[in-house]
């Protein structure tokens, strides 16, 4: 995972909240945390549906970084990462007095798929049924999503160019990147915003190689969805197109605007596609019939001057 919450100097269920960021596990403010924060970070931990900030400091204090402030849920949220807040700061308490401490009403319970699943669509997945292009022209154009956490995201375009762009296109098997596309160019996306600065070279097969900072904050909004235009080279045909081709983007399409910052690339049909073979034997019939012409002429010449 991107990051890590657990609770300390309790029990699973009830303790100082820390979070593992930028290798080191820190505690978290709770400036303006409402008790709907303190339900989020129990339902994440799979401790039940209910939960309080306790105001007793009994959890002890914490001795790392105080990494986080100003977290708001809402209702709609089941996660922490989904939430807003302040940006990544080691120092995001004045006192220690301000860590957080919650304590939950349930039991540590056992991850399953059904509640916290791993994969989109079954209990396993590769890393391109965890990748999707949507909300463009067809599956090789569009919004770039990940799935983590349970819950389908985009990724902010800081840093997104063609090197990032080409990696998501090779990884859906859709030929190189023509455009790497910022500003929500295929339109906003909902849900988590679950990356940003995305470093890639280009030549990873997964864009889960390419080195990436976690989101957690308002470092940006849904307006900087990063988007591609890929070549889609290696896109399948109607005829034998799979489920794994046809799934992508099925359920948001939809339900979201569809948006553009300028003219889109057509999408390349089996009809307008020719392969090096059928050109060179275009050029070589052409010749052909260009030599056949010329003896003709030739031959008529000939029986001309004979006469």
């Amino acid at each position: 995972d991107f990051l890590a919450l657990r609770l300390v100097n309790g029990n699973d269920c009830a303790g100082r909240v820390e979070v593992f960021y930028n290798g080191t596990w820190g505690s978290i403010c709770s400036n303006r945390m409402s008790q709907v924060t303190a339900i989020t970070v129990c339902k994440h931990l799979n401790c039940g549906d209910g939960g309080e900030i306790a105001a007793d400091f009994k959890y002890g204090r914490g001795s790392g970084p105080t990494w986080l402030d100003h977290i708001e849920c809402t209702e709609q949220h089941s996660s922490l990462w989904q939430c807003q807040s302040d940006a990544w700061d080691p120092q995001s308490c004045n006192t220690r007095a301000e860590e957080t401490h919650i304590s939950c009403s349930g039991k540590k319970e056992t991850t399953s798929p059904a509640t916290f699943p791993e994969c989109p669509n079954s209990t396993s997945c590769s890393d391109r049924e965890k990748l999707r292009i949507i909300g463009g022209e067809d599956e090789c154009s569009g919004r770039v999503e990940i799935w983590h956490q349970g819950s389908w995201g985009t990724i902010c375009d800081d840093t997104w160019d063609m090197a990032d762009a080409n990696v998501v296109c090779r990884q859906l098997g859709c030929g190189s990147a023509v455009s790497a596309l910022n500003e929500a160019a295929f339109g906003e996306g909902i849900g988590p915003i679950w990356l940003e600065k995305v470093h890639c070279k280009g030549t990873e097969l997964s864009l889960w190689d390419c080195p990436a900072k976690p989101l957690f904050g308002k470092n940006c909004d849904h307006k900087e969805d990063a988007a591609v235009n890929c070549t889609a080279d290696d896109l399948p045909g109607p005829a034998n197109m799979g489920t794994a081709g046809s799934y992508r983007g099925a359920a948001l399409w939809e339900f979201l605007p569809h948006f553009h910052s300028g003219p889109l690339r057509r999408p390349a049909t089996d009809s307008t596609r020719l392969s090096v073979p059928v050109i060179l034997c275009i050029i070589l019939g052409t010749l052909l019939c260009l030599v056949l012409a010329i003896l003709a002429g030739q031959i008529r010449r000939a029986r001309a001057q004979q006469r």
